[in-house]
């Protein structure tokens, strides 16, 4: 349990990644909105402030250069907007050169004394921010210069600026509080989309559930219409469980074949032993008997070879023992081969064309072995089976053509599964082979990256080609096994 907490921890979900994205990218949105509403607040503020406090400045230097530098003028004009009322929206202090206190607003001294005010010598002043009791202050000490005869004196100016402040801290407040009510309806809003979006995927997996072995039929459905991003995903889903029901359906034929394939030469050994042991024999019974037995495990040995010849050539580790021959050589000693029981059958072997190839020389043999075995079963007496032979883009192509019964169209294109029959009725019996001569043929030639066409029209022969590339690529090796005709 803990185990799979652990695991859950560090691999979170997608809804709960896209939970916390969503919820971080929208309160860094938040954040970054209120920090600019922020700055342009304080900024906006800062302005007005200093604009009037300038503005304020230069009204009273006015004053002072009316009153040719008496700085009675100045006191009475500060006493005049700042005296009479407690509300005021700014004080001010008149100090001489020497810093003697020449008159300020009435109750300065007690909340701002000279002392808390920055050093006068910049224009039009240092300012600074500083907290009173209750009240925000912005402070200025500006110098005030008269007439050439006219003493200089100093300026304190105390700007009253707490509704400003008291706007900024209440805002910013908001914004605390705003924040620790966002973050958990954004990751309730979140949870929501999510679901919502991943909504898709779920029905997926409810699909595919649905899906089992004994109904590989079933697809998922493409109406509704999916999302965009998941459109493609269905059909290349839905491609696999075709691939898969049809790999499946192949795989299910080939074990009933298999099993049919193996039932037979059992099921006549089994009866051969049976009847001989029923009574006793003569000599010449046990012999025929054990010549039968023996053939019958000749049988399951050639079709226990040609499976396992199969598997390899799915699961190769190795390299092809690739080696550079003369086609027409080797199709001759196979085609020496093979004249006696073709000769048997009243049935002409004949190599025409030339042609320089790279394969591995006894896999070639073995392909070619397994087509024309089948082309002289599948001839009548008295007719010719041709092996043709080109050069083609640099490789090589080797056609065996005969010309007896052909295979009707709608047969062609599984003449290369395993234990396929043309005629489903026809049993196997002796000298039918095992069904997977041209299974092999193909495997063999998609071994060394080549391919097998076969052409074939009813009542006028077939032909079946095997094109060889030129030998610039390497590809995976099996153990080669004896030529073992269909």
């Amino acid at each position: 349990m803990r185990i799979e907490r652990w695991r859950a921890w560090r691999s979170p979900s997608i809804g709960a990644r896209l939970t916390l994205l969503y919820t971080v990218m929208a309160l860094l949105a938040v954040a970054l909105f209120a920090g600019i509403t922020d700055w342009r607040l304080s900024t906006n503020f800062s302005r007005e402030q200093v604009s009037f406090l300038q503005s304020k400045v230069a009204e009273l230097q006015t004053d002072l250069d009316d009153a040719n530098g008496d700085p009675q003028a100045l006191l009475a004009e500060i006493a005049k907007e700042t005296g009479a009322s407690r509300l005021r929206q700014y004080q001010a202090r008149v100090l001489a050169a020497d810093g003697t206190t020449l008159g300020e607003t009435p109750g300065m001294a007690a909340a701002l004394p000279p002392r808390e005010f920055p050093v006068p010598g910049m224009s039009p002043g240092s300012i600074e921010q500083v907290r009173a009791g209750r009240q925000v202050y912005m402070l200025a000490a500006v110098p005030l210069a008269g007439p050439d005869d006219a003493a200089p004196v100093h300026l304190q100016f105390a700007l009253d600026v707490t509704r400003d402040a008291g706007l900024l801290t209440d805002f910013r407040r908001a914004l605390a509080l705003s924040f620790l009510l966002l973050a958990p309806l954004l990751m309730l809003a979140g949870r929501w989309i999510a679901a919502r979006g991943l909504a898709p995927l779920r029905r997926i997996s409810g699909a595919a559930r649905a899906i089992t072995p004994a109904d590989l039929s079933a697809r998922l459905p493409l109406a509704p219409p999916w999302p965009s991003e998941l459109d493609e995903l269905v059909r290349v889903f839905n491609a696999m469980l075709g691939r898969i029901e049809e790999a499946f359906g192949r795989l299910s034929r080939f074990s009933a074949d298999l099993a049919h394939e193996l039932r037979t030469p059992l099921a006549n050994l089994s009866g051969e032993l049976e009847v001989c042991l029923m009574r006793p024999r003569s000599a010449d019974d046990y012999r025929a008997a054990l010549e039968s037995g023996l053939e019958e495990c000749r049988r399951l040995h050639v079709l226990i070879e040609n499976l396992l010849f199969m598997a390899r050539a799915e699961h190769a580790e190795q390299a092809l023992r690739r080696e550079r021959f003369d086609a027409a050589q080797a199709c001759a000693w196979v085609v020496e081969q093979l004249v006696p029981g073709a000769a048997a059958r009243g049935v002409r072997l004949r190599i025409a064309g030339e042609a320089a190839m790279e394969a591995d020389p006894l896999l070639f043999r073995q392909a070619l072995a397994n087509l024309l075995s089948n082309a002289i079963r599948h001839s009548g007496a008295g007719s010719e089976v041709e092996i043709v032979l080109a050069t083609v883009a640099g490789g090589a192509e080797i056609r065996v053509r005969d010309h007896g019964e052909g295979i009707e169209a709608q047969h062609l294109p599984h003449l290369f599964d395993r234990f396929y029959q043309v005629d489903a009725a026809r049993q196997r019996g002796a000298g039918q082979g095992t069904g997977l001569g041209l299974s092999i043929v193909r495997a063999i030639v998609e071994m060394h990256r080549g391919e097998v066409r076969v052409e074939s029209v009813r009542g006028a022969g077939t032909t079946v080609s095997m094109r060889f590339p030129p030998g610039t690529s390497r590809a995976p090796e099996l153990p080669s096994a004896e030529p073992h005709a269909s």
